[in-house]
Formats: C-alpha cells, structure tokens, sequence
C-alpha cells in the first residue's frame, strides 16, 4: 500500500508536466513573455514541492515523499528560472513547516536538497543540454543522482548522531531515490511524446556527444558497480573480521576470568593444605608405614575433601611417586611414568617451581573424568596436588564468576553470557539480555561447533545473531551480537561509499561531458557552421577555430581548400560563362529577332521577346509561313531551367517547325511531335505548348492549347479577355495522346497576345504573384500600342512589380495583330481614313493585274475613293471588305460592311445649277458614282450593307 501511495505521488508531477507543456504549445499562455512564464511555472512546480511534504507517505518510522522531482522537472522542462523558483519555494516550506508538526529532524537536508534540485535542473538545462529536452535517460539519471545528495546531506547534517541518521537514510533511500528519478523519468518521457515532431527527422545517425556521453555513461556504472561490491566485499570482510575479534576478545577476556578464579581458589586451598600437612609432619610420608597407619592418613585428608569439598588430594614425594592420595588405586603412581602425560606436567614443582595450576580437561587414565589440578611444593621435597571436577569445581567459583558477564556489551545490543555446560543453566548474563528459551536456542544452533567459531544463528525473534562459544572450567561461554549491529560498521560505510560514488562518478561524467563538449563537440558545430555557409554558396566564410593545434590545423587545412576552390571555381566560371554567352547567343539566333520579319506585308504585325532567369532557357516562340497564305503562330515552356531545357527546347521548336511544314494541320503536328518526342525523351521532361495556324486569306485560326497559358484575345474594338477552348495534355508527357484542335475567326484589328508563365508568375518579395488579373489590367489599358509597344510595356510592368526579388523563370511574350484579310477577290480591313489608301492600292493592282485600260482604272478610283471614304467616314463599321472581280467587258465592285443600314441610291441628286453656297451640301459624290457606273445595285441583309458597282470596259 505504501508503494502505491508512493507511485501515485510521484505521478502528480508527471500529469504537472504534462498540464503545463499543453498549456504553453495550445494556448494563449505560450504567448506571455519569457520571465513572466517562467515565474508561473516555477510558483506552480514550487505549491507541488509544498503539496509533496504536506502529504509524505509515514512508513517504518520515516516520511517518503517526492519533493525534489518537482524543481527538478521544472528546471529541466521549462527552464531554469523555473527551476530555482520552484526549488526555493519548496526548499522554505519544508524549512517553517516543522510549525505545523512536520519533522524537524531532516529540516536542514530537505530543504537545501530543495533547494539544490532547482539549482541543478536549472544548471543541466542551460550547460548540459544547451536549454533543449534533455531524454527521458538523463532525467532518470538526474533525478536518482539529486536524490543521492539529498541523502548524503542527511549524514552532513547529522554527523554527531550518525547512528541515528543512518537509520533514517536506510528506512528511506532506497524509495525516495526510486521514486523521485522514476517521477522525473516519467515527466521528460511524456512530455517527449506530446510535443513528438512527427516529421521526418533529417538525421538518422546519433550525434557524437550521444555515443560519447552513452559510452562515458556505460563505462561509469560499470566503474561504479565494480567499485560498489569491491567496497562492500572488503566492508564485509573487514566486518566479519571485526565482529570475529570482537567476540573472540569478549570470550577470551571471561575465559581469562574464569580461569583466574579457579586457579586462584585451587592454589589458595593448595596453600591452606600444605601449612596444613606441614603443621602436622605429614608432607613426607614413609615408605614402610603400615597400612593402617596409611588409612589413617587417607582418612585424614578426606576429611580435607569434605571441609574443602575437593575432588582429590595427592601426595608426592620428591621423586615425583604418590605416597598418598585421597584414590587409594594412585598410591605409589610414578608421576613421571609418561612424560607426555597429564601427570608429568606437575614435575615442574620438583624442578624449582611453587606452584602450578592444570587446565580443566580430561584425565590419562579415563577421557570420560574429567579434572583440574593445582599443586604447590613442599618444604621437604615433593608436592601436594589437589583435583576438582566440574561440578566441585563449579561450586566453589560459581560465586566468584555470576559477575564475570554481568557488565559486558558487545557493540550497542551485543552481550556475553556464561551456561553451566552440564545443566545448560545460566551462571552469568547481563540483566534483561537473555532468556532460557534463547538458551535453548543457542545451544542448538552451537551444539557441535568449534569453540572461538562464529557461528550464524537466530534469536527468539527470529532475527540473525552472530555468536562465538568456548567451553572452559565446565562453562561455555557465549559471545553474541545482533547482524544488524555487527554489520552497522559495513553498511554505514557502504551506504555513504555508494553514495560518495555516486557523486564522484557524476561529478566526473559531467566534467568529461562538459570538456568534450566544449573542446571537441562545440568546435565541430563551429566548424560545421561554417561548412554549412560554405556549401551554401558563402565561399567568404573563414573557418576559425583555433583552441588547439588540432582544430587550428584542420581550420587552416578548410580555409586553404576552400580558397583553391574558389579559384578553380571562378575559372570555371569564366570558361562556363563564355560557353553559356555563346549558348545563348545560339539559342536566341535559332529565334525570329528581327522586326518587322516581314516588311512588305501590310495585313499583320507581330513582335516576340524572350528573357530568360538564367543564360540559357526553355521557352521559345517561333512564327513562319507553312503555306503561301498561312502563319504558324507558337509559344512554349519546357520544364526545367538551364541548359537542358534550352537543348530539349531546340529539339521540340525543331521538330514541330519540321512537322509543320510539311502542310499537317496543326493537331495532327502536336500529335505527331508527342509521339516522336516521347521517344527520345529519357530525362522525362515534357513542354506545354501554344500553337496555332491562321488562314491570312480568311483570317481562320486553327489552334491547339497543350498545358499552355490560355492567350488573350480581343476582338475589333472590344476588350482582352483570356480565350477559352480546349486544354490538351502536355507535349511529351504521354505516348498515345491524340491532339484535338479549335478555330477562331479573326478579323482585321483583332490582337492576339501570347505568353509563358514566367509573366503571370512572376513574385515579388512579399512572394506575391503578378497574376492573370493584373496582366489583363495592364493590356486593356494600353490596348492603344503597337505589339511592339505592348510586350516592352508588360516586361516593365512585371519588372516593376517583382522589385529587387530575383527572377526565376523565363519570360517569353508574342503579340499579333491582324490588320486586314485579302485575297485575289477581296480583302478586308477595318474602315479608317487611314486604310482609303490601302484599298485604293489593293484595287490598283487587281486591275493592272487584269490588264484594265489607265482610263478605266481613273474612273474606278474615283468611284472607291468615294464610296469607300463614306463607309469610313459615316458607317461607323467595323470591318469592310472590297470584292473585285474582271469579266470579259464588266468589272465588278462589291462593297460590303457591318455599319448602320444606310442607301445611297434612296438620296436625291443636289441641283447642280445652283451656286456651291447655295447648294445643299452632300450628294454631289454620289450623283459623280451615279453616272459613272454602268449599274448600282444596294442591299441590307443579316446586319450588312451591300453595295455593288458595275463598270464597262
């Protein structure tokens, strides 16, 4: 339950996190300033701080909380400001929040670890990830680092209880540290997610402080783990060792005390019973005494056993033979009989020595007997020896040795006690420490082991318990001590080694992290941003990092290649320049540029430029009669710039020109030409094209439209307007494609404009395009000039709007005027005053074409000139046409126009006898044609006036 408590407080700052991110990208709150935001941010992360100590989670004597994951997150995420915001708020709360019952014990180490979070999020954003996301691995590695020092600041602050502090640590390090990397771990993983650039990402690769800082990072834990078990297997053997000594001192120190009591009541009675037999002349003993006189004797001194509660006494001679003892079978018993015996020991006494005491143990003459024994020397020679056995022996110290434990600690809860190895009771223990159950216990766990052994066990509690027993003087004495407190030596050390590491090795991984980012990683970026202007065309730029010698060298090494290339670049150039001018010059050569191209025609005009972005490009225009009455009219765009345009653009110009005049109507030279171009067109290029063919007897044009720009059109006296008709697919784009072409009536006036996209997509700098609106603006209102006039008027109209922005297409224009329509029978023009002459040419020539009398031909101007003039003066038409036709004694003139309905013939003849002022005025011209025709004829059909003149010849 605790650790559910726990995940689910370290997941309040993670939702936090996430609340406030979404805020800052989707909400108005992502538009405040910087400071303002951060100061929210960082009030926000700090009342989680606050929240976090009002509502630790109380377990096993200590508080679990997450305080230090919220100025971290925020430090980390948002920026630094907010983090030190965040960890100040916190910090000062949990500093006054002893006032309203939270513990004061960690005050000082919780709240400068606060404090200390803000501080290092803040640091890591900035320094660390260049105030970037840092990855959800950094933030795990970071939230379990500042969780560290936020323990060792708990061992700082509490250096004079360590103990204690310790405790605390133990109770809480291991979830706090969890909890709170887990939390912040969390926090950058989510935040990633939500905010995810979906797009693609342009580097695949890692970055080289990626691989350094994952390789730094991998050789580190492993450094820190191999040095964690090295220091906890040298703590453990040291502590071992230490508790080992510890008990093998406290068991030796009792043992001695057990052994000086014996020994000193065994030789205190050993003295008393030698003033004794001294007194009474029975330290020497006879060899012939009788046998009963030896019984009395023997009874004498078991009177001494009973008084002294003794075992057994010996007498010995100097010789090292029992004269008596209180065990009639050891009389005469040559002590000396085995020199590796028991008994042998005490031959010392006959060799200068007073006393000697024997340890406890087992007899030669019965394993199963077991004795100690204590002798003092004689005045005479010889040695009085006394024995006890365990249990005489046990009553005649027991008194002395109740205390030898009572006293004795081992650590903070360690103890020594003493049992009666016999009756497994307690001789001697500190007061409250143990009981017969434990007893009972440990003579189990310890039965059959070597004495001054530790030895694992449990207590009643079930608890481990290390202990050492020694048997001694018919005790055993038993050391024992808690493992917790055995081990508190090791794991305090432990603990504050593993953290001190912790703190060593991040501390080393941030400085290696920081110096090769500074002196490799950040050079490289130098170098790098330079590269990148340099690749981007700035052959200026100066590589300038000289922090080293390696780096100095490499930037000199840069710096010299990019000024040779610089001079073989400007000598290709050169050399590319001179090619590209004479491709140019080429390219345009193969264009009509000579204007008018026709002098000597009269019924159209016609002017074409073309401008390319760069020296070569993909439009083209081209205009040539494919017949004797027929003008081919063409516009195109290839895609693509450059010179591969300008080589698929002469192929298309060359093979429809081939087409063409071949006399193919113009669909089927599209199609043809796709077909052909489709072929050979392997760099999958296309072209869009304007084409059309006009009839100049008609004024018929017959026109495809593949992909192209829709022409504009303006009809007699109307106004341009894009023309509308079929759009077929692009030239070379598909095999297959069967081209479909319109026709359109031009008549005399009529203009026809043509032009690439270069125009209508030409962009200024604000990227706006000049557009098909503005283009027709312009034409309509300079729909007064000439073709020549228009297509310069457009180009500085669109130079005009594009401003200083570069050029980026081909600008290529065609403009055709049609001025008049004729044949061998008729021609047609738009009534002037100017085109009186024209008609007057026309008929002219038809007539001396035909052989017509001079005076013939006279009569007949007179009669054009005035007819003709009338219709241009007055019949407000808008196009007229003059017939011709010769017969073998009548030559014919028909005029017809579209003018208001108007008969000459209906007007009466002015009275010729009348002065020129008093006669009306008008009238007279026609009365002249009157009479000099040989018949008129006038009709008004369909919205056209026919007048037709015949004259004699």
């Amino acid at each position: 339950m605790t650790a559910v408590k726990l995940i689910l407080s370290a997941l309040f700052p993670v939702a936090l996190a996430i609340i406030t991110y979404w805020l800052d990208k989707k909400t108005k709150f992502g538009k405040l300033p910087f400071a303002t935001k951060q100061i929210i941010i960082g009030v926000i992360f700090g009342i989680s701080a606050c929240l976090a100590t009002e509502y630790g989670i109380p377990t096993h004597g200590v508080v679990l909380n997450v305080r230090g994951a919220s100025p971290l997150t925020a430090g980390l995420l948002f920026g630094g400001p907010a983090g030190i915001i965040a960890g100040f708020i916190g910090g000062i709360y949990r500093w006054f929040s002893i006032y309203w019952g939270i513990g004061s014990y960690t005050r000082v180490a919780c709240s400068l670890g606060t404090i200390l979070a803000g501080f290092i999020g803040a640091v890591c954003k900035k320094f660390m990830f260049d105030n970037k996301k840092a990855s959800w691995f950094y933030g795990l590695f970071i939230g379990m680092t500042t969780e560290v020092l936020h323990m060792l600041l708990v061992f700082i602050t509490h250096m004079d209880e360590i103990a204690k502090a310790f405790d605390i640590v133990k109770a809480c390090a291991v979830p706090m540290i969890i909890a709170n990397g887990l939390s912040v771990t969390a926090a950058v993983l989510f935040v990633t997610i939500v905010g995810k650039d979906k797009s693609v990402k342009k580097y695949q690769t890692k970055q080289i402080i990626q691989t350094f800082s994952a390789s730094l990072f991998i050789c580190v834990i492993v450094a820190f783990f191999v040095t964690s078990a090295f220091t906890y297997i040298l703590q453990s053997r040291v502590s071992q060792t230490d508790v080992s000594n510890s008990l093998s001192m406290n068991v030796e120190d009792v043992n001695s005390d057990i052994k000086n009591a014996s020994e000193e009541h065994m030789l205190e009675i050993s003295r008393t019973l030698k003033h004794e037999l001294e007194r009474e002349g029975l330290d020497t003993i006879p060899e012939n005494i009788s046998e009963s006189k030896r019984e009395e004797l023997r009874d004498y001194l078991n009177s001494y056993i009973d008084s002294y509660r003794i075992t057994e006494i010996n007498i010995i001679d100097k010789n090292g033979i029992i004269s008596l003892s209180t065990n009639k079978d050891f009389d005469n018993f040559n002590m000396g009989s085995d020199p590796e015996g028991q008994a042998a020991e005490f031959l010392c006494l006959l060799d200068g020595e007073d006393e000697y005491v024997q340890d406890f143990g087992p007899t030669d003459y019965d394993e199963n007997i077991l004795r100690k024994y204590a002798g003092v020397s004689l005045a005479h020679g010889g040695f009085v020896q006394i024995g006890y056995d365990d249990v005489s022996l046990q009553e005649a110290i027991n008194q002395k040795i109740e205390i030898a434990a009572q006293n004795r600690h081992i650590g903070s809860n360690g103890f020594v006690f003493i049992i009666d190895e016999k009756n497994k009771k307690i001789v001697s223990a500190p007061e409250n420490t143990i009981t017969d159950e434990q007893i009972e216990s440990f003579s189990e766990s310890i039965d059959n082991k070597k004495d001054n052994t530790v030895i694992k066990a449990k207590d009643d509690n079930g608890d481990f318990i290390y202990c050492m027993q020694k048997h001694t003087e018919g005790y055993i004495i038993i050391a024992a001590i808690p493992e917790i407190d055995a081990n508190f030596d090791r794991n305090i050390s432990v603990y504050i080694g593993v953290f001190m590491q912790i703190v060593v090795f991040v501390t080393l991984f941030v400085l290696v992290y920081f110096l090769i980012k500074k002196t490799i990683v950040d050079n490289i970026h130098k170098i790098n941003t330079s590269l990148a202007k340099i690749t981007g065309g700035n052959l200026d730029t100066k590589v300038n990092v000289m922090e080293n010698e390696e780096f100095a060298s490499l930037s000199n090494d840069i710096n010299a290649t990019v000024s040779t290339l610089k001079q073989y670049i400007a000598e290709a150039e050169a050399r590319v320049d001179k090619e590209l001018e004479f491709a140019k010059t080429i390219q345009h050569s193969s264009l009509p540029s000579v204007f008018p191209p026709y002098p000597n025609r009269k019924d159209f005009d016609i002017f074409a430029s073309m401008h390319t972005a760069k020296e070569v490009g993909g439009d083209f225009y081209d205009f040539y009669f494919v017949g004797e009455s027929k003008l081919l009219l063409l516009i195109a765009d290839v895609s693509g710039k450059g010179i591969p345009a300008a080589m698929f653009m002469m192929t298309a110009k060359t093979m429809i020109k081939n087409l063409a005049e071949t006399g193919l109507p113009v669909d089927e030279v599209m199609t043809q030409a796709n077909t052909k171009l489709c072929e050979i067109n392997d760099a999958g290029m296309f072209v869009t094209v304007w084409v059309g063919i006009i009839d100049m007897s008609t004024g018929k044009i017959n026109y495809v439209c593949a992909g192209h720009n829709p022409p504009l059109i303006k009809h007699l006296n109307g106004s341009f307007e894009y023309l509308k008709g079929k759009n077929s697919f692009v030239l070379a784009g598909m095999e297959g494609i069967k081209y479909r072409s319109s026709e359109m009536q031009m008549l005399p006036n009529d203009k026809l404009f043509l032009y690439t996209d270069g125009v209508t997509e030409a962009t200024n700098e604000k990227q706006e395009l000049y557009g098909e609106d503005r283009l027709l603006e312009y034409l309509n209102s300079r729909e007064s000039l000439d073709v020549t006039e228009t297509c310069e008027g457009v180009l500085e109209s669109v130079n005009s709007f594009v401003g200083s922005a570069p050029q980026f297409d081909d600008i290529t224009m065609l403009m055709f005027n049609l001025n008049e329509i004729f044949n061998d029978d008729e021609l047609t023009l738009a009534p002037t005053v100017e085109s009186i002459p024209r008609v007057t040419e026309y008929l002219e020539t038809r007539m001396m074409q035909t052989g017509v009398d001079q005076k013939i031909i006279s009569k007949i101007n007179v009669i054009v000139d005035e007819i003709y003039s009338n219709i241009a003066y007055y019949s407000n038409s808008l196009w007229a046409k003059v017939r011709f036709k010769r017969e073998p004694k009548t030559i014919t003139l028909t005029f017809i126009d579209n003018g208001k309905e108007y008969n000459p013939l209906e007007s009466d003849d002015p009275d010729i006898t009348l002065s020129a002022e008093e006669r009306a005025i008008g009238g007279l011209g026609i009365m002249m044609v009157k009479k000099m025709a040989d018949d008129i004829q006038y009709k008004y059909e369909s919205g056209e006036n026919t007048l037709t003149i015949k004259v004699l010849i």
